[in-house]
């Protein structure tokens, strides 16, 4: 007499391969997916640093040699501004604008609010209002940011440096800050070497 069918060892063996296989596929999976997310994650955020870093050199090289004032209408000491410390920097850039009856200057000032760099434009180059601007946010999650400027051979921490200085526009700008504990440094040339 012939018996057709599996043995109950025959169908462990089978359910133990076929275990096996699933464990193994589902790793596989699992790392699959976990290299894809941080492949994106880390692609997202070589877009948001090019786009920032695209934006920061328009607006340096756009820059505009003209006197500032402050929301009061007071001269301001300075036409392109950054005190020591202040992980801000202030000043006038020529921007396109969708009409020809608006001036295309804005004040442009860049600062670190929250660990998040913020590009904030102004409607005009000497605003009256301080809270009319459009605010944009470029880099998330940074850590040290600070700005340098060159002149006369050295690095300062501030601009103007000095009274000569105050109608004049850095020679270069450095941006350095950390992201994900990788340093960056941007050197960006304003191509202004004019006195206002």
């Amino acid at each position: 007499m012939n018996n057709k069918g599996f043995t109950i060892i025959e169908v462990l063996i089978s359910l133990v391969i076929l275990s096996m296989i699933a464990i193994v596929s589902s790793n596989i999976l699992k790392s699959s997916l976990e290299t894809e997310q941080e492949t994106s994650l880390q692609l997202n955020s070589i877009k948001e640093l090019n786009l920032a870093s695209t934006i920061i050199r328009r607006d340096l090289r756009q820059i505009v040699n003209i006197n500032s004032k402050d929301f009061y209408g007071n001269n301001l000491y300075g036409n392109f501004i950054s005190q020591i410390n202040s992980q801000s920097l202030m000043f006038n850039s020529n921007i396109k604008s969708l009409s020809n009856e608006v001036s295309p200057i804005k004040r442009i000032q860049y600062e670190l609010d929250n660990n998040i760099l913020i590009r904030k434009q102004y409607f005009s180059s000497n605003p009256y209002d301080q809270d009319d601007f459009i605010k944009i946010e470029l880099i998330k999650n940074i850590d040290n940011l600070s700005f340098s400027f060159f002149h006369e051979n050295s690095w300062h921490q501030s601009w103007p440096v000095s009274l000569n200085t105050s109608n004049k526009i850095p020679i270069l700008v450095k941006i350095e800050f950390t992201k994900k504990n990788k340093e960056y440094t941007w050197i960006v040339d304003p191509n202004i070497t004019h006195v206002l």
